[in-house]
């Protein structure tokens, strides 16, 4: 499989994975945060939209660095309600992956600058997603697990997104 084609079925696959991962959680479950990292709720994040679609649309754009943690205090994440945060995740990433499936794959090379990463090109934005993505997942199985068992989470420090 081509690394194109891999991307968009990964990418593809997420939303599913985190709708899979919460099933049949409550609302006080879905806001649990037993240490300083983020509840399953605020684990629900999309950020890389908007920086495909620049890299694809503009001429080596300069694409904000994201502090995950200060957005889901400003925005409030862990009182928002969980059925709208998957709603925006499947329609942000179907966006994605629609450009994604019309681009050339010599579009992997298009570049831009990424603040606190330096040049990056499509290709190494979408390595990053993948493994954001991964990241995330693993956190969320890692809370159901902690939440179902009552163990404090094993959690991964997050890098910047």
């Amino acid at each position: 499989m081509e690394f194109l084609d891999e991307a968009i079925v990964k990418l593809s696959a997420a939303p599913e994975q985190v709708e899979d991962v919460i099933r049949g959680l409550s609302e006080e479950q879905l806001s649990f945060k037993p240490t300083e990292f983020f509840s399953i709720r605020e684990n629900v994040l999309y950020g890389y939209e908007k920086r495909l679609r620049l890299m694809l649309t503009e001429d080596y754009p300069v694409l904000a660095d994201i502090d995950g943690a200060k957005l889901a205090i400003e925005r409030n994440y862990n009182a928002q309600p969980i059925r709208q945060a998957l709603d925006d995740l499947k329609r942000s990433r179907a966006t994605s992956v629609q450009r994604l499936k019309g681009m050339p794959t010599r579009d992997l090379e298009r570049k831009a600058e990424m603040q606190g990463a330096g040049p990056i090109d499509v290709r190494r934005l979408l390595e990053l997603w993948m493994e954001h993505d991964r990241g995330h997942v693993t956190d969320l199985l890692e809370l159901r697990r902690a939440i179902e068992t009552g163990a404090g989470p094993k959690l991964a420090a997050h890098q910047a997104a």
